[in-house]
């Protein structure tokens, strides 16, 4: 479901769309993308709000959003 953001990560669709104040995952490009900047060190907004993924999980999303292709 939608959060009070408008982000929704039910479908992949929905995940390209991203939220009210625009796309969260560029696919193919992890670095641009405002998923993975905020799950990084320092991230605003930082995700998760408290505590923080490890390198390892990071990566994992890194990866994954890399391997990712444009709709």
């Amino acid at each position: 479901g939608k959060a009070k953001s408008g982000l929704d990560l039910d479908t992949r669709d929905a995940l390209l769309s991203g939220a009210s104040s625009g796309p969260v995952v560029v696919p193919g490009k992890a670095a641009e993308s405002l998923l993975i900047q905020a799950v990084r060190p320092g991230g605003s907004p930082q995700m998760p709000p408290k505590g923080q993924l490890s390198d390892r999980e990071i990566a994992a999303l890194e990866a994954w959003v890399n391997a990712l292709t444009a709709p």
